[in-house]
């Protein structure tokens, strides 16, 4: 069956165009299900770390009136008890890694399994299994994203999925193309020795 197939245990499902390089192809995988696509225009990795500078009001006098003494100095004389060393930043830590991944899907041969079923299983991916009234299900599960087959990272979370529901379909109903927008991101910070594993 076309854009459904099994490789050992292993469920894989969306593009199955062996014209694109593997280059241009992510790939999105949680227990056996392996989705695939091509990665679509505005793809990006986001590194994002906060820094302050908690220093930056502080001058020579901790009191309030020897701060305005200093500040009347300043406005008097032009000189300043302020140094650079107020305007130091303190890492206060790294976000995960973030993905804004474009997955680009359309059938060459089976809507029904290389576009539809890659949805179903990304929705899947990014929806906990929990009971209406018995506590104790489970969280969204992590997923494993190979972007090109030189960005490797996992454990990651879906953070949001995106679906146009207003493409081209065939005969019965089902989408023949869709570019689905994901928002991933690796479950934590990563540290220096965690960066050359996500390289391929």
């Amino acid at each position: 069956m076309a854009g459904l197939w099994q490789q050992g245990e292993l469920t894989q499902v969306g593009l199955n165009d062996n014209r694109i390089s593997p280059y241009l192809k992510c790939w999105i995988h949680q227990h056996t299900t392996l989705v695939v696509g091509a990665i679509g225009e505005g793809t990006t990795k986001d590194i994002s770390a906060t820094w302050s500078s908690p220093f930056e009001t502080d001058s020579l006098g901790a009191q309030e009136p020897v701060q305005k003494s200093a500040g009347l100095t300043q406005s008097l004389t032009g000189l300043t008890s302020v140094t650079t060393l107020n305007s130091q930043q303190v890492w206060e830590g790294n976000q995960p890694h973030q993905f804004t991944l474009s997955l680009q899907l359309y059938a060459l041969v089976d809507p029904k399994n290389e576009v539809e079923a890659a949805i179903k299983a990304l929705e899947l991916m990014a929806t906990p299994d929990v009971n209406d009234l018995v506590p104790l299900g489970r969280k969204p599960e992590s997923v494993w994203i190979n972007i090109g087959r030189n960005v490797m990272c996992g454990p990651c979370v879906i953070e949001s999925l995106q679906v146009p529901l207003d493409g081209p379909r065939d005969k019965n109903g089902y989408l023949l193309e869709a570019l689905v927008q994901l928002s991933i991101k690796t479950e934590k910070m990563l540290a220096r020795r965690d960066i050359p594993a996500t390289y391929g």
